[in-house]
């Protein structure tokens, strides 16, 4: 609505672009009041400017009427605002790197890696970084059972030190014991405390994984792996509790601060690069499936009315006439699957956000409706699900090809429009045949290729 005022408000008066600027000045307004001093914030004006023919302004921008000096002003409201102090901004990588350099941490060359090392063994996470509970417990240890680990006056000398034998000041034999003698007497006070440092991690480690309360038994409820790589939310109880979550198949889970008002468990963020994802609850995803109505949107391809059946290939109509439907698995995925599932397993991926509309438009090819995808401003023309997941399968062979060596996306192309749809067809083809096909390529360039390939 304020836009259209404002593009009415220019319509109507073209010459206020021509305007002189507005001048204003901005020194708070002093008032006194029982004792008690007030401020006024905001600008006086001097001269409106263009604002003479353009009355609009910005919400937050603040006119101080004009008042003369011992003027008495009477007092037209209140409002009691309780503010909180707010915690500095987290440090980002740049700025961390800085802080190192200030405090002689590190040199030019190993700063960066050494961020790079705390996000590979899990001490940092995100971006800006923040410390995980392992990293908190790790440095809680160390401050308790060998302070000089985590004493940045320990590196900083270190590194004074091999700057002073770059330097010729100091000598090797000299710096090297003196170090040794430090990193001893610290590895004393660890194995020490072996036990107490073991035990403290664990927790910690426990911590890091656990959601909240188990629904059926109490226990902790804890991000687990299993042994193909897959991540799933288990009961710490097992094997007297069996309950599990499922959690998406892409990237590696993180527990947020958050927490479902519902189920008390910690939203989970899946880290998977430019994919990061917040999946959110568990418990809240998996309830969503077990409600949500499966969408039928045709026959099913491979087990459906009048196909011959993929297991039996006997030419007989599969058993049931299976369909395929829109489903929402309880790991918070969507496809496009079989009803007749687990019997007849055919499924085609979907995007994991967005509203999914079913349009009146179909496949003249496959007889399904396109689908449309509402996100952000604009839909997404998903189209036929079947020829949607073709296309993305020759892009993806596409790129395949790009892993030879000498292989760019645009030979590429031109490899495909000759029939090369991948690195197999590429080994297989005959080299003066492809060369002839493809324009600007030769046959030794070829052979070249299938050198690479092999």
């Amino acid at each position: 609505a304020n836009g259209d005022a404002t593009a009415i408000a220019r319509e109507a008066d073209p010459t206020a672009a021509l305007r002189e600027p507005e001048q204003a000045e901005g020194t708070p307004s002093l008032a006194a009041d029982g004792g008690l001093r007030l401020k006024a914030n905001g600008k006086r004006l001097l001269e409106p400017g263009y604002h003479e023919v353009y009355p609009y302004r910005s919400s937050d921008e603040r006119i101080v009427p004009d008042v003369e000096v011992g003027e008495t002003l009477s007092l037209s409201g209140r409002r009691t605002d309780a503010k909180e102090t707010q915690p500095p901004r987290r440090y980002g990588q740049s700025r961390l790197i800085e802080e190192m350099e200030k405090r002689g941490v590190g040199t030019k060359a190993t700063r960066h890696r050494t961020l790079e090392k705390l996000y590979d063994r899990g001490y940092i996470e995100s971006d800006p970084p923040r410390p995980t509970r392992l990293a908190e417990s790790v440095v809680e240890a160390a401050e308790t059972f060998a302070d000089h680990v985590v004493s940045e006056e320990m590196t900083a000398q270190l590194e004074r030190d091999m700057q002073a034998i770059a330097a010729g000041e100091k000598g090797y034999d000299e710096v090297t014991e003196a170090s040794r003698e430090l990193l001893e007497r610290v590895f004393d006070e660890l194995t020490e405390s072996r036990e107490a440092i073991g035990d403290q991690l664990q927790t910690s480690l426990k911590a890091d994984k656990t959601l909240g309360p188990c629904p059926e038994c109490g226990s902790d409820l804890l991000v687990r792996q299993a042994r193909g790589g897959s991540y799933f939310v288990g009961c710490d109880g097992y094997p007297s509790c069996e309950f599990t979550l499922p959690l998406p198949s892409t990237g590696k889970p993180l527990l947020l601060d958050e927490t479902c008002e519902e189920h008390d468990l910690h939203h989970v963020k899946m880290l998977a690069g430019r994919k990061t994802f917040v999946h959110g609850c568990p418990r809240c995803k998996a309830d969503e499936a077990d409600e949500a109505d499966d969408e039928v949107i045709g026959a099913c391809p491979e087990c459906g009315e009048g196909t011959a059946s993929p297991r039996d290939g006997d030419g007989e109509t599969a058993d049931g006439g299976g369909e395929l439907a829109i489903k929402q698995l309880r790991s918070g995925s969507r496809l496009v699957g079989c009803t007749r599932y687990p019997d007849c397993d055919y499924s085609l991926p979907l995007p994991r956000r967005g509203e999914i509309e079913v349009t009146d438009e179909s496949c003249e090819e496959h007889g399904l409706p396109h689908l449309r995808i509402h996100s952000g401003d604009e839909p997404w023309e998903l189209g036929c699900p079947i020829c949607n997941y073709r296309e993305f399968q020759a892009r993806q062979e596409g790129s395949e090809l790009e892993t030879v060596e000498g292989i760019g996306e645009k030979t590429a192309e031109k490899l495909q429009g000759a029939g090369i749809d991948g690195v197999e067809a590429l080994k297989s083809a005959d080299p003066d045949e492809l060369a002839d096909a493809v324009d600007g390529v030769g046959p030794d360039t070829v052979r070249d290729w299938q050198a690479s390939a092999d």
